[in-house]
């Protein structure tokens, strides 16, 4: 590690009083103290940041964008793809995200607070769900000596449960698409490693679409004394959006054997009228495993009722079968709790499961219905729930072996500064938690609008997108447009080295929209001008907003007329060169010539001053 890692990293950890290094920590990645304290507040750039130099330069963009943003939120009653008047929070709390690329993702803060979800196609909804927790409970001689919610937070609601655990006790250390937190339990001499692990793996195409993670819990016991150890994970269902009180929800338990596995946990079905989901959270049921569950329990008041009955034994009671759909106005949790005994001065583990199953969803517009890539592994009718949780609980040791050894040679290479290595997995995260979605090509479906290849289009339904489906990633999460072309030319070295089958299904997604018009006249919010929303022959800006119907209107960026930037097609034909020099793909590249040809046509076609040798054009 770099002297400037090291720096870095002290002043993230200052406060960390204890000395425990956690179980399976690795020395690379980000760290932090949960006590820590940002000195900088930052704030996101809004409409009352601009300038008065640049208000009176661009007031004619003001006022068309004043005008565009109020049909868009007050009449269409939709959200702007930028929105100057509420920009999103900058909140310094963020962590890894759970789950694989295109069936949404659930964020865990580093403090361990889910605080972030990415359930409906990209549309972020930034809501911190108190009430889901783990709490942890130590027993000796049958009786409790120790229970804690761990958490710092002091909330002002479930005040029967044990709040404010010392964040000086313990740290937050991410590598993605892997993460620890490591509570040394003060006075316990308990020290409790959570892994977390999502399948995110490279040239994998099957779990890397899967929407769970794994929460696994390294249990060390240095005292002489054996220990009973629970760890309760509790869940609201819902995400702390006001659908969660529209009444309809409901819960009910599980347990599911498989090729000699066995997990149970309980399912929370959330029955929206629109993008209906469940929530799965399970255990793996093992020798020397007490799995216990409660399928309802009212976050409101005190709670009180939940912390008795697992600080008597250690376990949770339930009545038997679902629980009744919910009332408008009622939230609903379930708890689940797993126990196991510590021997003195010994280890054990307790292994948790959080998966959610959306396999239908539909865009903003609500025009069509995608099915996402995991249904072609398990199924579209909206009961993969116990399945997903089999298969997390019972291959995540594979996915960490897999992910391991890609990792492995960039981590060991003493040429590579620590930060480096850090950011280089870190910030892959965004090919997850980037609005992302991976669905499957409709059977129906024609890329090009019917320009086939003799007229130098393309194949109406090339094999690579029927086999692996369409990926699409935001340009930001406060700029929400898919596969922002510009952006993603940068970006896309991830996807081609890691994942080379999705950075070719995109791009014959884009070259479809090359061959592509759409002649809707619109207004274009910079110069005042209108002009046609997608010209044929010319690179689209991005394919679309997903508030409205990707793929079908694209170009949701309407600010700049980008069919007059010069710069979209030259990166198409270089995208073309450098995926087929990695890829040595012929049909690729066969299929994308006729498309190379047309495009810097269009280019010098318009370029006005041509004797220069230099195309003058925008952008």
């Amino acid at each position: 590690m770099e002297a400037g890692d090291e720096d870095s990293t002290a002043a993230l950890m200052s406060r960390y009083l204890s000395a425990a290094p956690g179980k399976g920590v690795p020395e690379e990645g980000w760290r932090i103290c949960l006590a820590h304290e940002f000195k900088e507040k930052r704030k996101p750039f809004q409409a009352r940041d601009v300038s008065l130099a640049n208000m009176v330069e661009h007031v004619g963009l003001g006022v068309r964008y004043l005008k565009w943003w109020y049909r868009k939120t007050r009449v269409e009653k939709k959200a702007p793809f930028i929105d100057m008047f509420h920009a999103l929070p900058l909140r310094q709390i963020y962590g890894v995200p759970m789950g694989g690329f295109g069936g949404g993702t659930i964020t865990r803060g580093w403090r361990g607070e889910f605080c972030r979800w990415q359930l409906n196609p990209g549309m972020y909804h930034y809501k911190t769900v108190i009430a889901n927790q783990f709490t942890v409970c130590l027993r000796r001689g049958g009786q409790t000596v120790y229970q804690q919610v761990l958490s710092v937070e002091r909330p002002p609601t479930l005040q029967g449960w044990n709040w404010g655990y010392c964040g000086s006790y313990a740290f937050y250390h991410a590598l993605y698409p892997r993460a620890w937190t490591v509570y040394d339990l003060p006075g316990q001499n308990v020290t409790l490693t959570c892994r977390q692990v999502s399948p995110v793996i490279p040239h994998d195409y099957e779990d890397c679409s899967l929407p769970a993670a794994v929460l696994v819990w390294e249990i060390e016991n240095r005292n002489d004394f054996a220990l009973d150890v629970s760890i309760m994970f509790t869940m609201i269902n819902g995400s702390g959006h006001k659908d969660d009180k529209k009444g309809g929800h409901w819960n009910e338990p599980f347990r599911l054997e498989k090729d000699g596995e066995a997990v149970s946990g309980v399912l929370l079905h959330h029955c929206t009228a629109i993008n209906p989901y469940t929530l799965a959270i399970a255990a793996r049921e093992q020798p020397g495993r007490d799995i216990s569950h409660q399928t309802a329990f009212s976050p409101r008041g005190t709670c009180r009722g939940l912390w008795d009955d697992l600080i008597t034994d250690g376990r949770l009671d339930s009545p038997t079968g679902p629980s009744p759909p919910t009332q408008k106005g009622e939230n609903v949790g379930a708890a689940l709790a797993a126990r196991c005994t510590v021997a003195a001065m010994g280890q054990n583990t307790l292994e948790f499961s959080l998966a959610w199953d959306m396999p239908k969803m539909t865009f903003g517009s609500g025009e069509k219905e995608h099915l996402r890539r995991y249904t072609r592994f398990f199924g579209s009718r909206g009961d993969a729930g116990q399945a997903l949780s089999v298969h997390a609980l019972t291959q995540y040791r594979d996915w960490e072996r897999r992910i391991k050894d890609w990792q492995r040679p960039i981590l060991q290479d003493r040429a590579l500064p620590g930060w480096y290595k850090s950011a280089l997995f870190n910030e892959l995260y965004f090919l997850a938690d980037g609005g992302t979605v991976w669905v499957e090509l409709p059977p129906d479906c024609d890329i090009t609008g019917g320009l086939h290849s003799e007229q130098g289009g393309l194949p109406a339904q090339p094999p690579i997108l029927k086999e692996y489906g369409r990926f699409a990633y935001l340009e930001g999460q406060e700029y929400r447009m898919y596969n922002t072309y510009d952006v993603h030319f940068y970006a896309s070295f991830a996807l081609i080295m890691l994942w080379p089958k999705l950075a070719l299904s995109l791009q014959y997604d884009m070259a479809g929209c090359v061959v592509r018009e759409d002649c809707t006249q619109r207004l274009h919010l910079m110069s005042g001008l209108v002009s046609p929303a997608k010209t044929r022959n010319v690179v689209p800006h991005d394919i679309g907003d997903p508030d409205d119907e990707p793929w079908q209107r694209v170009n949701a960026y309407l600010i700049h007329d980008t069919a007059d930037w010069k710069d979209l097609n030259l990166k198409f034909v270089l995208h073309v060169y450098r995926d087929f020099y990695l890829t040595a793909d012929r049909q690729y590249l066969h299929d994308m010539w006729p498309i190379c040809q047309v495009s810097p046509t269009q280019l010098t076609n318009n370029d006005r001053e041509p004797v220069l040798g230099i195309i003058s054009w925008k952008g």
